[in-house]
């Protein structure tokens, strides 16, 4: 019998290779995490969020400026820059999709429009012009 609750919920039938498969990868998984994640700052550089390629939030940073804000104020400048760091990641996909398109002969034109069109992927000019518009408009009043 073991102290630690979490060890105690287990049967002693119960095996956890997994647990042993992802710890010699530790140091890989990290660094190719890293080279996967897509972050943005918005311009006051009270929010920052970070998500996975797939799009996916992995981290929400706050700086000590928010307490001034209003919970709701708060709320919607996370969803915004959320937003636009999902669309970073997306556009990601686009770029990855497209280069293994091409390797594989297929025609950049069609490849694009499928990726634009179908999968509704942003290219990475659409996202960077979306973060543009939006930090345009959003904080165009804001001179710090």
């Amino acid at each position: 019998m073991t102290d630690d609750p979490l060890a105690a919920d287990l049967d002693d039938d119960d095996d956890l290779p997994a647990l042993s498969f992802y710890a010699p990868d530790a140091e890989l998984a990290a660094s190719d995490l890293v080279a996967t994640m897509f972050t943005v700052t918005n311009p006051p550089g009270t929010v920052t969020v970070s998500t996975f390629m797939d799009g996916s939030v992995h981290r929400i940073d706050l700086s000590q400026e928010v307490i001034s804000m209003t919970e709701a104020d708060l709320a919607d400048e996370i969803v915004v820059i959320a937003r636009l760091a999902t669309q970073d990641a997306r556009a990601a996909q686009y770029v990855h999709v497209l280069d293994g398109m091409r390797q594989q002969g297929h025609d950049d034109v069609a490849t694009r429009d499928f990726l634009s069109r179908d999968l509704d992927l942003p290219s990475p000019e659409d996202a960077s012009a979306a973060r543009a518009h939006v930090f345009a408009t959003r904080y165009a009043g804001d001179h710090e």
